[in-house]
């Protein structure tokens, strides 16, 4: 099996426009594991005012806000009725294939980010998002003539030429004037489409050690359609999560929104497939059923996670009720490990104390 999985930042600019934004992504050419396993990612930033104008892709994925509010309209093709969603640091939110969105900032001084990870098993360029723009330069309205725009949209033939003038001269994301009026947001679709992780009460909760924070079709249920969850884990210095596996058939991608540490991939025949630092910025992926384990640096680390599944099945070798070693009767353990009896017994009782996630050792 031949995985490269050393993690990574950004390396291709879709756009970037001075003062307004970018928008940025993992090329499957220098990061392969996303087009061999089907999954991608993006990150877009925009400045106070900046507007990524509307489009739609070819797969489904989960934004995280990292930083930032932002106000958003998503325009499905099923019922053409536009949902206006205000959302904030921490808020994930479901995109489907096929929906048509547009991405505001709506923070007066302060930039926003928001990372989106997902699945690519339909993309025209596998393991990277494809978007198709509805306006601007590089908007689909560009590849028909002047005469089908006139007939399709009932206009003149001056309408026609100065809405595809107005076009060329627009950038895929752009600075609204002050003063525009932007929707209003509606809180019902935000009941129904939103997630806050940060402030969700943890699945895992370990003192001085962290937190993990979960959301699945059980939250939101359009994941359960698209068949996606998340996570978001925090460790404080030097604790540590894992080692667990997706137990479920499905990979996870993973990306680091603070700090730094150290992950540990183990593959089969216990081979190690990758042992490397992660710092802030950078995309991991975990394949099915690799045991992993995240130790964080001195100053802690945060990462969000998408796992294309839209349970959260985990097979977990760590401490705790749900470990496996917790749960293997005393004479197996013992003759697996090749342990005596008072060590099993010893083990399995300071498994059961324990949690997925491990404060630092005082050892």
């Amino acid at each position: 099996m031949d995985l490269i999985l050393a993690s990574k930042k950004a390396d291709k600019t879709i756009v970037e426009v001075e003062g307004v934004g970018g928008y940025y992504t993992w090329s499957s050419s220098q990061f392969p594991v996303l087009s061999q396993k089907k999954v991608a990612a993006g990150l877009l930033l925009l400045h106070p005012r900046g507007i990524a104008l509307p489009h739609y892709a070819d797969s489904s994925k989960i934004g995280y806000v990292c930083e930032g509010e932002c106000i958003l309209g998503l325009i499905s093709p099923e019922d053409s009725k536009e949902e206006v969603i205000k959302i904030q640091k921490g808020d994930t939110l479901p995109v489907t294939v096929g929906v048509t969105s547009w991405w505001y900032n709506a923070g007066h001084d302060s930039k926003l980010t928001i990372i989106f990870l997902g699945e690519s098993s339909e993309e025209y360029t596998p393991g990277e998002f494809c978007y198709f723009f509805l306006t601007g330069a590089a908007g689909i309205l560009n590849g028909f003539s002047n005469d089908l725009i006139a007939k399709y949209f009932h206009m003149n033939k001056n309408e026609s030429e100065k809405l595809m003038k107005d076009q060329s001269i627009l950038n895929l994301l752009i600075k609204i004037n002050e003063g525009t009026t932007i929707p209003n947001p509606s809180n019902s679709a935000k009941r129904k489409l939103v997630f806050n992780l940060d402030d969700a009460k943890p699945c895992v909760d370990v003192k001085n050690g962290g937190t993990l924070s979960s959301v699945s079709g059980k939250n939101i249920a359009l994941l359960e359609e698209i068949g996606l969850s998340a996570n978001r884990v925090v460790l404080e210095g030097g604790a540590i999560l894992g080692p667990i596996f997706t137990a479920d058939n499905s990979v996870q991608l993973n990306y680091v929104t603070k700090g730094s540490g150290r992950v540990v991939i183990v593959g089969l025949f216990g081979k190690v497939v990758l042992d490397t630092k992660v710092e802030e910025g950078e995309l991991f992926f975990v394949p099915k059923f690799f045991p992993f384990v995240v130790e964080a640096d001195e100053g802690g680390i945060e990462f969000f996670s998408v796992k294309t599944s839209s349970k959260q099945v985990y097979g977990e070798l760590s401490g705790g009720k749900k470990s496996i070693w917790e749960a293997a009767s005393s004479s197996i353990l013992e003759v697996s490990l090749n342990m005596t009896p008072d060590l099993t017994k010893s083990f399995k009782a300071k498994i059961a104390k324990g949690a997925v996630i491990a404060p630092p050792s005082t050892v």
